[in-house]
């Protein structure tokens, strides 16, 4: 097996295989659990088995599970991270070392992540979990001083690059100063969970907001890029504006995130205008981008995020302190828990578009497999639609059940039932049958770079 099929194959496999294992975690695999020797459930659950649902907040361990969470987007973030440059830094022809060093990174990071979090809680594995992290930071400089832009789509991946280091140093900020503010920045997180509005005296809560909104974005935005680098893009008229749009789309909206950190949600008068304009830009962009089967999945997960992120977003945003499309408004108590969902889904929608895009991505470089295989076309389609269907849904579990004094997030609500769960399963079904088709063709995968 060639270098680039190794990492092709080993990014695609540890992303299924953890992915996998935290959806084993969910409370309606709790028996399978059980049946194959794990834990029916975890030290500060939000589960709550009393009532089959899950609390806005634990009753007990909130600060376990909160810290839990930070290892796991992380470990998910890495390897999304890791998926993404591979294609960047081959197709550029830069070294094999860089992949290395990502690739180890990322091992690194979920290794340590992972098994601090889940199996064994000594601090040699937080150890590895940090220096993975760092190993990626450092890939990512000597990738963003080695990357030479060919074109003005390029110059924007750059920027996608440089963008993401800063908000890395914002990250690495955050966790060098936890156990100087632990206990303020631990009760902000538990109160942000009720209401965001009274976590907002915490810097350290704000530097986390701004950390984490800028990170996905860019991410999202560079996925799409290197995307669309894989097709024939025009660089004039219409796709040259397009251009410029995203350019100035994730500049604005990303320093606006950074910007919450001094200043607090004033930023968000910036923030919203310029993800607005980075959409309306990738949209566009798929649009007057030639291609087939890839093409037409960047328009449609554009759809998606029109969808389900800023439409949606923009109801919200609105209806934020009077009552126009929410009554009552949607900060008033009586939202508690759908404002969580609403925030937790919308995490999952964004992390969930990484994840599909990467997917077609490897389907379509260095092999065509969406061109040349219909069991992977098949299966890249089945993913992004039922992605779509789970996208959309969510927003009606999330904000078309009419608000009510507190109660726990119910699990056995009908938009669960007959459409989000049955749309993550046909999602589940086309990654299976992409990865396989994908794994069968992966000694086909030319060498990419000299091999040395």
């Amino acid at each position: 097996m060639g270098r680039l099929a190794f990492h092709l194959a080993l990014s695609s496999t540890l992303l299924v295989l953890v992915v996998g294992f935290l959806v084993l975690l969910s409370p309606p695999f709790q028996g399978l659990r059980q049946g194959i020797g794990l834990p029916a459930t975890l030290p500060g659950s939000r589960y709550n088995p009393a009532v089959g649902a899950a609390e806005v907040v634990p009753k007990s361990g909130a600060s376990e599970y909160l810290a839990r969470l930070t290892f796991v987007y992380h470990s998910v973030f890495a390897l999304l991270v890791y998926a993404t440059v591979i294609p960047l830094i081959v197709r550029k022809e830069m070294s094999w070392e860089l992949v290395d060093l990502m690739g180890a990174g990322a091992v690194m990071t979920v290794a340590g992540g992972l098994t601090y979090s889940y199996a064994w809680r000594y601090h040699l594995w937080h150890g590895l979990y940090v220096a993975g992290l760092a190993a990626m930071f450092s890939a990512g400089l000597v990738l963003l001083i080695r990357y030479r832009p060919s074109s003005f789509l390029e110059s924007n991946i750059r920027l996608s690059g440089l963008l993401m280091l800063l908000g890395a140093v914002i990250g690495g900020f955050l966790g060098s100063s936890f156990m100087e503010g632990r206990s303020s920045f631990l009760r902000a997180l538990i109160e942000s969970r009720l209401n965001p509005d009274l976590a907002e005296g915490n810097s350290l809560w704000r530097a986390l907001t701004a950390h984490e909104h800028a990170m996905l974005l860019l991410a999202l935005t560079l996925i799409f890029l290197t995307a669309a680098s894989l097709l024939d893009v025009e660089e004039r008229g219409a796709a040259r504006a397009s251009l410029y749009l995203i350019w100035a789309g994730q500049l604005l909206a990303a320093l606006a995130s950074y910007t919450v950190w001094p200043s607090g949600k004033a930023a968000h008068v910036v923030i919203t205008p310029a993800s607005l304009m980075l959409l309306l830009g990738t949209t566009i962009l798929s649009l007057r981008a030639r291609g087939n089967s890839l093409k037409w999945g960047l328009v449609l997960g554009n759809v998606i995020m029109w969808a389900s992120v800023a439409v949606p977003g923009a109801l919200v945003a609105m209806s934020l302190r009077k009552p126009l499309f929410f009554n009552p408004p949607f900060r008033d108590p009586a939202w508690d828990w759908a404002e969580l969902a609403y925030n937790v889904g919308h995490w999952h929608i964004l992390l969930g578009m990484w994840g599909v895009t990467v997917l077609l991505v490897y389907l379509s470089w260095p092999i065509n497999l969406l061109e040349i295989s219909r069991i992977a076309r098949a299966g890249g389609w089945m993913a992004l639609l039922g992605f779509a269907g789970a996208a959309v849904s969510v927003n009606l579990y999330m904000l078309a059940n009419p608000p009510r004094p507190y109660s726990p997030n119910p699990y056995g609500n009908p938009w669960l039932t007959y459409l989000v769960e049955p749309s993550l399963t046909v999602m589940s079904l086309g990654i299976a049958i992409s990865y396989f088709a994908f794994i069968l063709r992966i000694r086909e995968v030319p060498g990419g770079m000299e091999e040395s």
